[in-house]
């Protein structure tokens, strides 16, 4: 899942074309595009606007996944850097945005199969993103988004997991339910980046049952879903026991009396819909899908193969198994 997905393009002919469907990684939020369009203008003034503007946290994390993401802002943020030098944002998006400008060096392969020159680029890069998110918590230390972006580099640089952990429980001091940092925390602790399933399992678990009626518990989703790779595929997903942890999981969050929609909540609709539709979930997927409205389609449903596209008809794939099913 982001920030390291994959941006290999698929081919237009092998791609079915999907025009009903709009893969949004605006979640649907005014806000989040205004931002993409001001930071793509080089237009700092208007953007610091939006992002000084944002009414909560999870609506921050949003507009901060959109900066990270926008194309060409090391090519101009370092004069916003130096001549606003009295707000921590121009910081906050330099360093943000330098994860993910890191990863595209890199690639998506095997660590094999990266370059000498790659490498160095990449660590570079991290470095950069490094340094300004240390310098924003100078300023302020009571910054949660620039702890969430040392979280994922956390595990980028494969630190230790004690600084790791040290990383997440910052954040958790200012933000206990920060949705998007629980998610990078739960990619830490996964086997691939040199954590267990039992690790993970147990984060998603505990994080889950220690705040209802909030999104942390759409972590159990999330595991699930990665567990399949290595414990049977969608065979694994099918498991009576695995489809009533996640409608538990569900009733605990977006299903929970006391849960109150953010500007990420389609990421969860989306993750549900997902789990649901592989778990032979139908009903319960298909009322995600309908609050999807077919508008507000994430990464979630990214393929083998990347681009909007691809996303677009894997998502349309699992939309289409559930509503044929529940037709019978």
């Amino acid at each position: 899942m982001w920030p390291f997905r994959k941006k290999r393009a698929q081919a237009a002919n092998t791609v079915p074309a999907h025009p009903e469907i709009t893969v949004d990684p605006f979640l649907g939020d005014p806000g989040a595009a205004a931002l993409r369009s001001t930071l793509t203008a080089r237009d700092w003034a208007t953007a610091r606007a939006v992002l000084a503007a944002s009414p909560d946290a999870d609506h921050l994390s949003l507009l901060m996944r959109v900066a990270a993401e926008t194309q060409g802002i090391q090519e101009w943020i370092e004069g916003p850097v130096r001549d606003d030098a009295q707000s921590i944002f121009p910081l906050l998006v330099r360093g943000s945005h330098a994860v993910y400008w890191a990863w595209q060096a890199r690639g998506t392969g095997m660590a094999g199969s990266v370059g000498d020159d790659q490498w160095r680029v990449w660590f570079s890069r991290l470095k950069l993103a490094e340094n300004c998110l240390d310098e924003v918590l100078e300023r302020d230390p009571a910054c949660a988004e620039a702890w969430h972006y040392l979280v994922i580099l956390g595990r980028a640089r494969q630190l230790p997991f004690e600084e790791r952990w040290y990383r997440f429980t910052n954040l958790m001091g200012l933000q206990p339910t920060h949705y998007l940092g629980h998610t990078q925390m739960l990619n830490n602790l996964m086997a691939k980046w040199s954590g267990s399933t039992e690790q993970m399992f147990e984060f998603a678990r505990d994080r889950a049952a220690r705040h209802p009626g909030t999104a942390l518990p759409a972590l159990i989703a999330a595991a699930h879903l990665e567990h399949r790779y290595s414990a049977g595929g969608n065979e694994y997903m099918e498991r009576k026991e695995v489809g009533d942890e996640l409608v538990e999981a569900a009733q605990q969050s977006i299903w929970h009396p006391e849960y109150r929609p953010t500007a990420i909540t389609p990421l969860l609709w989306n993750r549900f819909a997902h789990a649901f539709a592989v778990a032979d979930r139908y009903a319960e997927a298909d009322w995600c899908f309908q609050r999807i409205a077919d508008r507000l389609v994430t990464d979630e449903f990214e393929g083998s193969s990347s681009g909007d596209a691809a996303t677009a008809a894997n998502y349309a794939h699992w939309r289409d198994y559930v509503r044929a099913r529940l037709r019978g």
